[in-house]
């Protein structure tokens, strides 16, 4: 990762005033030589949030946080101290300096920068056509508000936009822009051959389709889903997919980027959780009913880096579930992952066939809000997914518990496994102290099992050369 010089954060510090870092989220007023608002950390009527514009430094009495530049858009944005110097350093254009031999080649940064400005102008783009008056885009439009239900307000406020059949001015604007052949032939909205040196010959990646901006969490778009019309061309040659997705670029690590983070993290400490549901436009009408901390994986499951990204602004979170096969499948896939990163979470059953987007619509918050007050713990989830018959035969009883004990071995904290264990115990019926005793033979069974794998690889014949043995 890159690491900045000291003498690069110190020239920052020094040029970078506190007051302009601070007071475009906290309201605040002149208090002697110094400036008091409310605590943008938590919730309060009386002004405790401090900042002393001469020391370059804030303090919060509510939170007892307390800091420079740096530590306050660590806090409030939630980032890395690495990832905040970065910010204020892009926001007050400021040069950053690295270590040598830590930071990114200039020619890698520069493409970047392209892709990101790229991205940036194809939202727009694509935006102002979703927006335009043109029949197709009205269309579009009607595809939104009678078929989908949204308003043209939420349209504008997340930027949606329309790709047409064919277009050529995209491109166009990109070259008047002076891009590099390198940034838009690695920035993913184009098709091209290999060999193209002309880049009015690359080919845009969406067309004829609804177009729905990625955005990292800093609220950057960074990539582009682009769904199926009821109008879109059959001649179109991905016609076939519902959903088209941009391509992983140097931008874009689809199983490391959280659909709505950038807006979510800005209300987790209101809540404490994440809603987590399945799709975009799922997390969009969350929004829409005031849910504002609903997620959506980008791909088709959720992955470990994505929970970790969560991890870092909560511990909770709440899972929306399909209500048949399809949602016991993904909480058997989620579960084991959220015990090995430390997280807790809760699973909201939805009726079948339903999903938040149907649910809202026909049901409206209310109905929404009564299934997460019957949101399952963990092991209760796991419990009635790995025994539906309310009568196990032993053997059945046998078999969920290997389950159970594979997945309750991901979590290295023993309080945690004992949690769980003694709640199974209750809802199987079983003694805990026959269940406990099972899942230690288990995890040693699994330790031998672990150890001979190692063994037997080592006993590997090597065939290479002895030096690199």
């Amino acid at each position: 990762m890159p690491r900045i010089s000291r003498k690069c954060i110190d020239e920052i510090k020094h040029h970078v005033n506190i007051f302009d870092v601070v007071s475009p989220v906290v309201s605040l007023k002149k208090s002697g030589r110094n400036f008091v608002g409310l605590s943008p950390f938590t919730t309060e009527k009386t002004p405790s949030f401090f900042i002393h514009p001469e020391r370059n430094m804030f303090k919060c009495f509510s939170s007892n946080y307390a800091g420079d530049i740096f530590r306050f858009i660590e806090l409030y944005e939630k980032l890395t101290f690495t990832e905040s110097v970065e910010a204020i350093a892009n926001r007050f254009n400021q040069n950053l300096e690295y270590e040598q031999g830590f930071a990114p080649t200039s020619e890698s940064r520069s493409v970047r920068k392209e892709i990101i400005e790229i991205h940036d102008r194809a939202c727009d783009y694509y935006h102002r056509i979703f927006m335009s008056e043109q029949p197709i885009s009205k269309k579009a439009q009607s595809y939104w508000v009678q078929k989908r239900k949204f308003k043209m307000q939420i349209a504008e406020k997340y930027k949606i936009g329309f790709a047409p059949q064919k277009d050529t001015k995209l491109i166009e604007l990109l070259l008047k822009q002076r891009y590099s052949l390198k940034a838009l032939k690695k920035c993913g909205l184009f098709y091209f051959r290999d060999q193209e040196t002309d880049p009015r010959n690359l080919k845009p990646r969406f067309r004829d389709r609804l177009l729905v901006p990625i955005r990292d969490y800093k609220g950057q778009v960074i990539a582009f889903t682009a769904r199926l019309l009821p109008f879109t061309q059959t001649d179109n040659p991905t016609h076939q997919a519902k959903y088209i997705n941009s391509p992983e670029t140097p931008i874009f690590y689809k199983s490391k980027v959280i659909f709505g983070l950038d807006q979510a993290r800005h209300h987790i400490d209101k809540v404490g959780y994440f809603v987590l549901v399945e799709g975009q436009l799922d997390a969009i009408r969350c929004w829409q009913y005031g849910i504002n901390t609903a997620v959506a994986p980008q791909g088709t499951s959720i992955t470990e880096a994505q929970l970790l990204l969560l991890k870092r602004y909560t511990n909770t979170i709440d899972c929306v579930l399909d209500g048949d096969s399809a949602g016991q499948k993904a909480a058997l896939r989620i579960l084991p992952m959220a015990l090995r990163v430390g997280l807790e979470i809760r699973f909201i059953v939805l009726p079948i066939e339903t999903d938040p987007d149907s649910l809202l619509i026909e049901k409206g918050r209310g109905a929404f809000d009564q299934l997460q007050k019957q949101a399952l713990t963990a092991i209760d989830y796991l419990i009635q997914a790995l025994l539906p018959d309310k009568s196990p035969s032993p053997q059945a009883k046998a078999e969920a518990l290997l389950q159970l004990f594979e997945i309750i071995n991901e979590s290295d904290l023993l309080v945690i496994q004992d949690e769980y264990l003694q709640k199974a115990a209750i809802l199987i019926n079983v003694d805990p102290m026959s269940l406990r005793g099972d899942f230690n033979r288990f995890k040693r069974k699994k330790s031998k099992k672990s150890i001979h794998k190692n063994q037997d690889y080592e006993k590997k014949p090597c065939n290479i050369t002895v030096d690199n043995c």
